[in-house]
């Protein structure tokens, strides 16, 4: 088997059958496509079990709730195949994609391949597109530095070398693909496809929209940090790779409360705001209204150096943690 399309469900009635279809329609068949039914209480399990009698492609597991990095931990686990494509439920795979991201990962070898993605809203009408770039050190780069990357429904990545660096980490409940994509790229070659290859589905229900998404920005800080502290020539280790539990949240917590204190959560919550009032009200609009947003100059400061810089918080406060953590321990 060549091929493991993965994703994990909890509740998807909505979107389900068009992700499952866009999988079932691929150009390239020599695939399964392993659904984990992770405790939904809507009509997901029906919907499922109507698709695997039609196709035998689909291979179902139905768990009690276990969240999303659990899940896809063990569906990488039992997976069948050589690769592992990602999809979610609410997100479609165009019919090329899985044959192109299998040909350009084999020929070139790549072990972590995205491809381009436009956005579509909860009814399925075009919202808009951002390029991420093809050249391989730019897309580096904009990885390291929280810039735009491609989305985890595209990834497509060998499920052996994901193994052998430790698959998903349970303890990243959000920004799990992020923390993976960083450990990928400390062993292996990344990229992505000059291809259209997925149709995101922006709707509030996303697991990455919650709490205006803040615990998914302060996961991807904890996952670059964690990834400058592997990289450091001391001998630090790596907190989260830490059996002791007391040493996981003792790390998690110093760099939630660095990001707080440096007023970034709050920049966080008016820039997730910003945005969604863009969404809403169009772009024009929205710029009218800039300053009823950012109405304190140091947050201005902060947007300017991020549109810039993107992540320019986490090396200080790596820095901190590395100048301190001898104290710690």
């Amino acid at each position: 088997m060549e091929i493991t399309v993965l994703l994990s469900v909890y509740n998807g009635e909505k979107w389900l059958k068009y992700s499952i279809e866009s999988i079932l329609s691929q150009s390239f068949s020599n695939f399964e496509f392993l659904i984990i039914n992770d405790g939904s209480n809507d009509s997901t399990k029906k919907i499922l079990e109507k698709y695997s009698k039609i196709d035998p492609r689909i291979k179902l597991i139905h768990q009690s709730k276990r969240g999303l990095t659990a899940s896809l931990n063990y569906g990488v686990k039992i997976a069948k195949g050589k690769w592992i494509a990602r999809i979610d439920c609410d997100d479609i795979a165009l019919p090329e994609r899985l044959k192109r991201q299998y040909d350009f990962a084999t020929k070139n070898n790549y072990f972590l391949i995205g491809c381009q993605s436009k956005r579509i809203s909860d009814s399925g009408e075009y919202i808009g597109f951002k390029k991420i770039p093809i050249n391989e050190k730019i897309l580096i780069e904009n990885l390291k530095s929280q810039k735009i990357f491609f989305s985890h429904s595209s990834a497509f990545f060998q499920k052996e070398l994901v193994l052998k660096i430790g698959n998903y980490r349970q303890v990243m409940k959000k920004s799990q693909d992020y923390d993976l994509w960083l450990r990928v790229h400390e062993v292996a070659r990344i990229n992505c496809l000059d291809y259209v290859g997925t149709l995101i589905r922006e709707h509030n229900e996303r697991i990455s929209f919650d709490d205006f998404g803040i615990e998914q920005r302060i996961y991807a800080h904890i996952a670059k940090i964690s990834h400058l502290i592997r990289l450091d020539n001391t001998n630090m280790k790596d907190p989260l790779n830490s059996k002791d539990e007391n040493e996981v949240n003792f790390f998690i917590d110093f760099i939630k409360e660095e990001l707080d204190k440096r007023n970034f959560i709050n920049f966080y919550i008016i820039l997730y705001k910003y945005k969604e009032h863009i969404i809403k009200k169009g772009y024009l609009k929205s710029v009218l209204k800039f300053f009823t947003f950012f109405k304190d100059y140091k947050l201005i400061i902060f947007l300017i150096k991020w549109k810039i810089y993107g992540d320019f918080i986490s090396k200080s406060i790596f820095n901190k943690w590395k100048n301190s953590f001898v104290k710690i321990y």
